[in-house]
């Protein structure tokens, strides 16, 4: 059994693939199978890939019908051997040392699952942005090893929801899977993660890279941000069934909240005001008083949407533009 499975969902990304996998062969940690899940790719992928395997034995080549990311991931989920997995988007890098670092911070801390800190870069423009707050962190975690029980609900607010940037026991995720056929597939995952692992434990060394480009999924997948409200419900039903859900009650609300409002200021046209209709259907009966208004009163989030329930799509549109311009 190798160590470490690196799973590498592969769609249309024949321009970052092969840095992709340079960085990963030539990591410092020696022990790992990358599992490369070829999402019925139409470029030159899977010629890439097939280059790859050559080279480097420990590069497995898995290929199905077009299916979405959540459907790679699980497909990759269902191959791995190794004991513990990590995720890496095949237009995204690691720190030549991270798979080193992570397994051993993994290992020696016995953990469920752990965390590195990640630099986003915009190639085009330049520049690089660490994420998250570490700041903000510090307020919250005192030990090198805790779970969510260990702290304060609002702490869920601080991490950054996607799978990868982490490396978790493969026995921990097991039972764990990506909703298919849905974007934002992050949350769900995450959620069950945060929430069932007795042992968390974290590297404050940026380890992964996370390409931010035009033609990134999240940057062109304006027409499917709509699953957002169904991801939302699957992420509240995970909560719920947990039995934490009173714990978490008004943090989950904000954090819907913000991730609603976000997506239907960034799409246009038509869509934008099916998000609005469908923001207004969601929260447009929501009785705050029935949560925690020491949490919504800092938050801004709660006077954006006491300014946009229930008034028309032309009122929000003007909302919008005073939010664009400052005012």
């Amino acid at each position: 059994m190798v160590k470490v499975s690196v799973i590498v969902p592969v769609y249309k990304v024949e321009r970052y693939l092969d840095i992709c996998l340079d960085n990963l062969i030539n990591q410092t940690f020696e022990d790992f199978e990358v599992i490369c899940v070829n999402d019925g790719s139409p470029d030159n992928c899977i010629n890439i890939l097939k280059q790859y395997a050559k080279l480097d034995k420990r590069i497995k080549i898995f290929s199905q019908k077009n299916q979405g990311l959540s459907a790679a991931r699980n497909t990759g989920l269902k191959y791995a051997e190794g004991e513990y997995i990590t995720f890496v988007d095949s237009d995204d890098m690691l720190s030549p040392v991270a798979l080193e670092r992570m397994y051993n911070n993994i290992s020696a801390n016995e953990s469920d699952y752990m965390y590195s800190y990640v630099y986003q870069f915009y190639p085009d423009k330049g520049g690089y942005w660490e994420l998250p707050n570490r700041k903000e962190f510090n307020k919250f975690i005192k030990t090198p090893v805790f779970n969510e029980s260990d702290l304060g609900a609002e702490f869920y607010l601080k991490f950054i929801w996607s799978a990868w940037a982490k490396m978790y026991r493969r026995d921990f995720i097991k039972n764990f899977s990506f909703p298919e056929g849905l974007i934002f597939e992050d949350m769900p995952f995450f959620a069950q993660c945060y929430l069932n692992a007795e042992k968390i434990s974290y590297d404050f060394e940026p380890l992964y890279f996370y390409r931010k480009t035009p033609a990134s999924l999240i940057s062109c997948a304006g027409k499917n941000f709509l699953d957002l409200f169904e991801i939302n419900k699957i992420v509240t039903k995970i909560f719920e069934e947990s039995g934490k859900m009173k714990k978490y009650k008004t943090v989950l609300l904000v954090s819907q909240m913000e991730s609603v409002l976000i997506r239907t200021l960034e799409t246009k046209g038509s869509l934008k005001k099916e998000m609005f209709n469908a923001l207004q259907k969601t929260f447009g009966h929501t009785d705050f008083s029935e949560y925690d208004m020491n949490i919504l009163e800092k938050k801004n989030i709660y006077y954006a949407y006491k300014e946009i329930l229930n008034k028309s799509y032309s009122e929000f549109r003007d909302f919008e533009s005073r939010l664009k311009h400052g005012s």
